[in-house]
C-alpha cells in the first residue's frame, strides 16, 4: 500500500514539470519587413540573433540588420533598427515630392496648375525657395496630389531687397481628379 502512495504521489508531483514544457514562453522577432517570427530566442551576439522556431530543434540565425526589434517573452525590448516603412496620414504636404524630370509622373493622373511664392520676409535665397516650394506642396496636398512637377522657377530680388521666390508646377496623383457633380 506504501508503495502504490508513494508511486502516484510522484507521478502527481511530477505532472507539472511536464506542464512547464508545454507553456514555454515565447519571444517575438519584428522583422524589418514587417514580418513577425514566433520564436524562442537564443543567443544575440552583435552581429546576429539566434532562435529556434517553436516544437523544432533546429537553430537559425538571422542577421541583426535585418531585424527591426526583439520583445522578449517577460516584456523587455530590443530595438536594433529603424522600421523601413512608417504609415502617414494621407494628404500629408511633406510626403509630396517636387520634381522637374517628366518620366517621374508618367501614368499618373494631372490634378491641376498650382503656382505659389515665398513669403516676404525671407532672409536668403536659400530659405525663400524653401518657403516657396512648402507652399507649393501644400497646395498639392490640398488637391490630393503626391508629386509635383515644376515647370518654372524664379529667383527675384537684387541687392539690398528681400530675396523672394515664385515656382509653378502641375500636381499628380494616383487617383483620377474628382469630378464636380454639378453638371447634371
Amino acid at each position: 500500500m506504501k508503495k502504490i502512495i508513494i508511486g502516484s504521489l510522484a507521478i502527481i508531483m511530477s505532472l507539472p514539470l511536464f506542464a512547464q514544457e508545454d507553456n514555454v514562453k515565447l519571444d517575438t522577432i519584428y522583422m524589418l519587413g514587417r514580418r513577425k517570427l514566433i520564436v524562442d530566442v537564443k543567443n544575440i551576439s552583435s552581429a546576429s540573433v539566434r532562435y529556434t522556431a517553436p516544437g523544432a530543434d533546429e537553430t537559425i540565425t538571422v542577421e541583426r540588420k535585418q531585424i527591426q526589434k526583439v520583445v522578449f517573452s517577460n516584456g523587455r525590448k530590443e530595438v536594433f533598427n529603424k522600421p523601413v516603412m512608417m504609415m502617414v496620414a494621407e494628404g500629408d504636404w511633406k510626403t509630396v515630392i517636387i520634381t522637374d524630370r517628366k518620366n517621374d509622373v508618367e501614368g499618373l493622373y494631372e490634378l491641376g496648375e498650382i503656382e505659389s511664392s515665398s513669403s516676404k520676409g525671407s532672409r536668403s535665397a536659400k530659405s525663400a525657395k524653401k518657403s516657396a516650394m512648402i507652399r507649393l506642396q501644400k497646395k498639392a496636398a490640398r488637391l490630393g496630389g503626391m508629386i509635383v512637377l515644376v515647370t518654372k522657377e524664379e529667383s527675384i530680388g537684387g541687392f539690398g531687397e528681400p530675396p523672394t521666390y515664385e515656382v509653378k508646377g502641375i500636381a499628380y496623383g494616383f487617383d483620377p481628379p474628382k469630378k464636380d457633380d454639378d453638371t447634371n
